[in-house]
């Protein structure tokens, strides 16, 4: 950045004042010098205060829909579902990337982000592994005789955790509520936290991703072993 005291005096005092009235100031200088050095001076307050600034341009990642082995089914079977947006924890809600780097220290990093909310971008991966699962199908909400069953989730817990550098750990924790129609109204059957780690060899943006998609690939596994004893 260039020397504020430089900035300041790149214009001689008084000049502004007799360069507005396109009139010679006392000294004899023409107004088309002192023009010139307003412009000059303008440059030189635009590097000063930091205008003129070349910012890389963020980086876009998405969370995957996670293909459960031995689950793959239709839209035509299973149980008709309404999946409701999910919730987030307000420290999480950001499209930024968040690393733990203490117990109670958290930093963002404004260089690497989710397309969308982070909370939208999981609910929309959710939504497909059930769809595609043997256990469900989609039943909107305009059906209502469709819906036998209503999931809610809240996602409480999505960082990476690099407190030991040598460790990185992508951190994912959700709570899925599933709702059954029984005749008299909806009850509770599953009402579970699920919290997975995954470790990554770096804490590269792209290698956290793809630990975060294994993490709501091993989330969704252990929700549907719970669904399955149901049945």
């Amino acid at each position: 950045m260039m020397n504020q005291n430089l900035c300041r005096g790149a214009l001689p005092s008084g000049a502004s004042r007799y360069a507005s009235t396109g009139r010679m100031n006392r000294t004899g200088i023409p107004g088309s010098i002192i023009a010139g050095l307003i412009f000059l001076t303008s440059l030189c307050l635009a590097g000063c205060s930091g205008i003129i600034k070349d910012f890389p341009e963020p980086n876009l990642f998405a969370i995957s829909p996670p293909r459960i082995p031995g689950e793959a089914g239709t839209h035509d079977t299973g149980k008709g579902i309404l999946i409701r947006q999910f919730d987030i924890s307000p420290e999480f809600e950001s499209s930024f990337f968040i690393y733990k780097e203490s117990d109670n220290r958290f930093t963002g990093d404004y260089y690497n982000k989710f397309m969308v909310s982070p909370a939208r971008m999981i609910t929309d991966a959710i939504k497909e592994a059930m769809y595609n699962s043997v256990f469900f199908r989609p039943a909107p909400a305009s059906a209502p005789a469709a819906i036998e069953y209503r999931l809610w989730g809240k996602i409480i817990s999505l960082y990476a955790d690099v407190q030991h550098p040598e460790n990185p750990r992508a951190v994912m924790a959700l709570r899925l509520t599933l709702e059954q129609e029984t005749g008299t109204g909806f009850v509770p059957k599953i009402n579970q936290v699920y919290t997975v780690s995954r470790p990554t060899a770096k804490p590269r943006p792209a290698d956290l991703v793809q630990a975060w998609n294994r993490c709501l690939e091993q989330i969704l596994t252990d929700f549907f072993r719970d669904v399955a004893t149901l049945e």
